[in-house]
């Protein structure tokens, strides 16, 4: 996602061909920026340890994102790579914290509140030492979420996902759950928080979730498919 940057903004000199562009009406320019930015499948982004961020975007046309380089004005107005597209962060639960930071501060938090669409891991939860029963929002979870709170303040659709061992608690069929009602409705309010969301969807990738787990997420007004 260097590419897209704030930092790395290339300006060209500006030519006939810029000033024509920009001479459009605003309205006319966002339509030609949504057709041109916009993918119709998701991107991806990923980040070895401690190497920059990288992207995907499975059949993006050639020098896609070549507008961004031709003008500082044109780069500033693009916002329909952010708010058109659907991010997926492909990355470990206890990872995810670090890719959503390194993502945001790539992006700037002017492109990050441009943001509609995110896709990632359901926030874990585990059991609280000590206290027979509790069930809590795992930390690193907690710590992504008040990020997409601060910056990620035009976000409309979150799709999570559940699958693999860090998710045992929300698969177990013998879990009572009086035991995870309070887990999820904390993580209810915590999404709740982010003023736009209007669609919380939810997908049991692994396992299966119980009738009354499924039942009361449905009753936050999530969407599950399982």
């Amino acid at each position: 996602m260097s590419a897209t940057s704030p930092n790395r903004t290339i300006s060209l000199p500006e030519s006939s061909t810029h000033a024509g562009f920009l001479s459009l009406p605003i309205d006319l320019r966002n339509n030609i920026y949504r057709q041109v930015l916009a993918v119709p499948h998701p991107i991806f982004l990923f980040q070895d340890p401690r190497c920059p961020i990288e992207s995907f975007a499975p059949e993006k046309p050639s020098q896609w994102l070549v507008l961004l380089y031709t003008n500082h004005q044109v780069s500033k107005e693009a916002k329909a790579l952010y708010n058109t597209n659907e991010f997926v962060l492909e990355e470990s639960t206890k990872r995810q914290g670090s890719l959503v930071k390194s993502f945001l501060n790539c992006i700037g938090p002017v492109n990050a509140g441009f943001l509609s669409y995110l896709r990632m891991d359901f926030p874990a939860t585990e059991r609280v030492d000590g206290q027979l029963g509790e069930i809590k929002i795992r930390k690193d979870g907690l710590q992504t979420l008040r990020l997409l709170q601060e910056q990620c303040t035009n976000l409309k659709t979150l799709e999570t996902l559940v699958y693999g061992p860090n998710y045992g608690l929300l698969t177990d069929q013998e879990i009572d759950i009086r035991l995870l009602r309070d887990a999820l409705q904390d993580i209810n309010t915590q999404l709740r928080a982010i003023e736009p969301l209007d669609r919380i969807i939810v997908r049991v990738c692994s396992g299966s979730a119980t009738p009354p787990t499924i039942e009361f997420m449905e009753e936050l007004g999530w969407i599950i498919f399982t």
